[in-house]
């Protein structure tokens, strides 16, 4: 069918770009609005736990008045009853007397009955609520998760734009190009934290000695409301970080180099993961890279490990990082469970990113695995002259 579009047939680049670039801001739009419901449903889950607090407190006050209460209407009801047996030997004014105070009592205890019973019907609806929202929470973390996932791969998945590309070396620059914006956009959140929520802490730290300053002078009052605005100051950090630290990139790669930002990493998954044993060994003389080669080769062997660690149960795990002439190999055994790879499955974002990762930088990867016996990773990643960093 002819029309305007050019008789070969292929495709315009730039819309093309105009609308993967669509799709990935979409996606950006829905993560942070998925976020903002997270942060909001926080708040409000804070503040009722705080009212809850705070109505179980008046409610236990409510229901020791109303058992008071209780005593003094029997004590009241046997005194009428007392009365009323012997009439004739009681006054008109004790008459009255207890009758009025009886009265008293059983209006009071009605009020008090009436209060327990909406302070409970208010702590079960703040329970309700609060059960509500932990489950909004939750459901709102799980979202940006997946949506990260998914803007991840959108962001690094090559397949489809592959087929318009006119070469391999085409396919490899853009793709290239993606980590490497996406590595740019990791600094980018790394500055954002030593700007935000660093610089915030560090005013909140200052802000306890003016805080403890008013105390002395103006008394506890004066306190709380200076407290108060870093409280506020608190709560924004905390959000800040929590939606930044989503895509956080090693700032001792760029200084350090592979090997040591390796290293660093390794030991703080043995922290976080004390039961399994982690080892890295090095072959060779490290060579320098182009900053964006780094960092793939770096969140190629993270992945490979974090898999593990979170999927694999395993009791120990080797890593094998070796530095040759013309290539980098790369090579993660972990004794776990280990997995049956004639079974696709599903949400396996993370080796099917690092297949993705590998085939941008023209390596090749080959998975084994055996259930009960452990799974191995082999990577294979080719250096080119474009690849090594220029000292000056």
């Amino acid at each position: 069918m002819s029309g305007d579009k050019n008789t070969s047939g292929s495709v315009d680049m730039e819309h093309l770009d105009e609308i993967i670039s669509n799709m990935i801001e979409n996606v950006s739009d829905s993560k942070t609005q998925i976020f903002e419901i997270g942060e909001q449903s926080r708040k409000e889950y804070d503040v009722l736990v705080k009212e809850l607090s705070s109505v179980k407190h008046d409610l236990a006050e409510v229901i020791s008045r109303s058992d008071q209460l209780e005593k003094e209407a029997r004590r009241s009801r046997g005194c009428l009853a007392e009365i009323s047996r012997a009439f004739d030997h009681y006054g008109e004014q004790d008459i009255r007397t207890a009758y009025e105070r009886a009265n008293t009592i059983q209006i009071e205890l009605s009020i008090v009955r009436e209060m327990e019973k909406q302070m409970k019907a208010r702590r079960n609806e703040l329970e309700r609520r609060l059960v509500q929202l932990t489950a909004t929470i939750q459901k709102a973390d799980n979202l940006v998760n997946q949506v990260t996932v998914v803007l991840n791969y959108l962001t690094s998945d090559l397949k489809q734009i592959g087929k318009v590309v006119a070469s391999a070396r085409e396919q490899r620059a853009l793709g290239l190009k993606i980590i490497e914006a996406l590595e740019e956009e990791r600094k980018r959140l790394s500055r954002e934290i030593h700007d935000g929520p660093a610089q915030t802490l560090a005013q909140v730290l200052l802000g306890l000695d003016v805080v403890e300053r008013v105390n002395k002078k103006e008394g506890p009052k004066a306190a709380k409301q200076e407290l108060q605005k870093y409280r506020v100051m608190v709560q924004e950090a905390l959000g800040e970080v929590r939606r930044i630290i989503y895509d956080l990139r090693p700032m001792s790669l760029d200084d350090l180099g592979l090997v040591p930002t390796l290293e660093k990493y390794f030991h703080r998954v043995h922290d976080d993961y004390p039961n399994i044993d982690i080892k890295f060994r090095t072959v060779g003389k490290e060579k320098r890279l182009q900053s964006r080669m780094e960092a793939a080769l770096f969140r190629l062997a993270q992945e490979a490990v974090q898999n593990a660690c979170n999927h694999a149960k395993p009791g120990k795990i080797d890593i094998h990082l070796e530095f040759r002439d013309n290539q980098i190999l790369i090579h993660v055994k972990d004794d776990g469970i280990g997995f049956d790879q004639s079974q696709k499955k599903e949400g396996s974002y993370g080796l099917i990113g690092m297949k993705e990762r590998t085939e941008l930088l023209n390596g090749k990867i080959a998975i084994h695995s055996v259930l009960d016996q452990g799974t191995s990773i082999f990577i294979r990643i080719p250096i080119q002259e474009e690849d090594e960093r220029k000292e000056s």
